[in-house]
């Protein structure tokens, strides 16, 4: 085969613009710090990494969801454990008022507080996070509880999506808490019932009430329960969610981020290939056909 002097020419063009296109891929890899910046430069994987990110995206939402229902679940766990305890001196109290020794300054004493213990029970039932009634369902921009106890939210489960076709309940309803909805206990009637046999001296009222009262403190311990349990399961698929996403960062990085150290390495060596096939292709020009006949 003859090589001819414009065929030796275009060989070395061509492998100027060989070195250089790799050379320009090198130094856009170098101020972009990614491998892949549009489709077209790899549409296989700019699909796998435009599927990653999409993962990722809905991974960030998760944890966001997973945050807010952790603290709105803990913060009706407080609550709830707060009612436990205006319970539990409230049964004290009951207690203490159940017998006919009681003079008037005692009962009259143990009614104030049984006012105040009430006040704080609906307090408590009003409990805000975020400026939401957390107790109220969806009708939580009112307090559930006025001030005589009686509910007006809503008895709705709020669920949070926590991953892909999984969902949390959120909210415990009032209603079911404290107003006997559903069959339970209603933990503001018995405050009533014991301030109207605290202000008739009516001791036997009294002691009707003490059976109630532990159905109420089993009642809130119960919703106690179930809010702990769902803060477990929040805290599993925490978990998870964080995993995976770890997963598919580290996926996403592979596909897409540059080796920075080998890039800058690689960049010099085509740099110097390049100067190099410049100085060759400087020396071919030269070449007449005078030097072919010495």
């Amino acid at each position: 085969m003859r090589v001819t002097q414009n065929s030796t020419a275009n060989l070395v063009l061509n492998s100027l613009q060989a070195i250089r296109e790799r050379q320009d891929q090198l130094e856009q890899y170098a101020s972009t710090g990614v491998k892949v910046s549009a489709p077209g430069d790899d549409p296989t994987v700019a699909q796998q990494i435009l599927h990653l990110k999409s993962l990722s995206t809905a991974s960030d939402q998760y944890t966001r969801n997973i945050t807010n229902a952790t603290s709105l679940l803990t913060m009706s766990e407080s609550a709830m454990s707060n009612m436990g305890n205006v319970l539990e001196r409230t049964k004290e109290l009951a207690l203490s008022m159940a017998n006919d020794t009681n003079n008037s300054d005692s009962q009259t004493a143990a009614l104030n507080e049984m006012t105040q213990l009430k006040d704080q029970l609906i307090t408590l039932g009003n409990t805000q996070f975020n400026g939401k009634y957390i107790f109220g369902g969806f009708k939580n921009d009112t307090p559930p509880f006025d001030a005589l106890g009686a509910f007006n939210g809503s008895g709705d489960a709020i669920s949070i999506e926590v991953s892909q076709d999984a969902k949390v309940q959120v909210n415990y309803p009032g209603d079911t808490l404290l107003s006997g909805a559903g069959g339970g206990t209603n933990v503001m009637q018995i405050f009533d019932n014991l301030t109207t046999a605290l202000t008739a001296g009516n001791t036997a009222g009294v002691r009707a009430e003490l059976s109630n009262l532990d159905s109420a403190m089993s009642q809130v311990l119960d919703a106690r329960s179930v809010v702990g349990s769902s803060l477990n399961r929040l805290t599993s698929v925490g978990s998870v969610n964080d995993d995976q996403k770890l997963t598919t960062t580290k996926v996403l990085s592979g596909l897409q981020d540059v080796d920075y150290l080998q890039v800058v390495s690689d960049l010099t060596k085509q740099q110097t290939a390049y100067q190099t096939a410049i100085a060759a292709s400087a020396k071919v020009s030269q070449i007449s056909l005078l030097d072919y006949l010495k």
